[in-house]
């Protein structure tokens, strides 16, 4: 600590009487409080650097953590499987009624995995003959079928009378959604259960 002298200004020893510079009595001069330096807390830039990345990796970990809780809290139920024909019979067979002669076309099976939303749905069955040529069609909306949906029943996928025989080789049954067909099933007709031919017409209409 030290005296300032009011007359030159210099600083003495704070015991000092007199001016060390002009002699000045500074006896009753006060004391000078020198204020303690600041300390300067020492610069680590490189330090602050890997704390700023720390904390970026640490919230864009959250931010993926978040993200990835978000989209699964959303699709927590379980996907639909893919619907799946399995055949049971598919044969044709003639009767007699009326004095008239027909032929009924038949497709049975088990219509597996039945959406919980069946709008859009349909389920379309083509007769094919040897040559691949489409004979006729039938089509149903599958909630047509909703009756079969957890019956140990084969359904009634397909039916077709006329009274024209036409040789149908094989049937394809086709699953559509929204006009798109998502997949198909194909097998072979049988004609053992028929008694009686006539001749081969193709004049057979579609069916809606």
């Amino acid at each position: 600590m030290s005296k300032t002298c009011p007359n030159c200004g210099v600083n003495s020893p704070d015991n000092a009487k007199h001016c060390i510079e002009c002699g000045e009595n500074i006896e009753d001069v006060p004391i000078n409080k020198e204020a303690k330096p600041k300390v300067e807390p020492a610069s680590d830039n490189g330090g602050s650097s890997l704390g700023c990345i720390i904390m970026i990796a640490v919230v864009v970990i959250l931010i993926v953590a978040a993200g990835f809780f978000i989209f699964n809290s959303g699709n927590n139920e379980t996907p639909e499987k893919n619907i799946t024909i399995t055949f049971d019979e598919v044969y044709v067979h003639d009767y007699t009624s009326s004095g008239k002669l027909y032929y009924s076309y038949s497709v049975s099976g088990y219509i597996n995995n039945f959406p919980d939303d069946m709008n859009g749905y349909m389920i379309k069955t083509i007769y094919y003959d040897s040559n691949g040529n489409e004979v006729t069609s039938t089509t149903n909306k599958l909630s047509y079928y909703d009756y079969y949906k957890d019956s140990d029943y084969p359904a009634t996928i397909s039916t077709y009378i006329t009274q024209n025989y036409v040789e149908v080789d094989h049937i394809t049954v086709q699953v559509i959604k929204d006009n798109a067909v998502l997949d198909e099933f194909t097998t072979t007709m049988n004609t053992n259960k028929l008694t009686s031919v006539q001749p081969t017409s193709y004049n057979l209409t579609n069916e809606t």
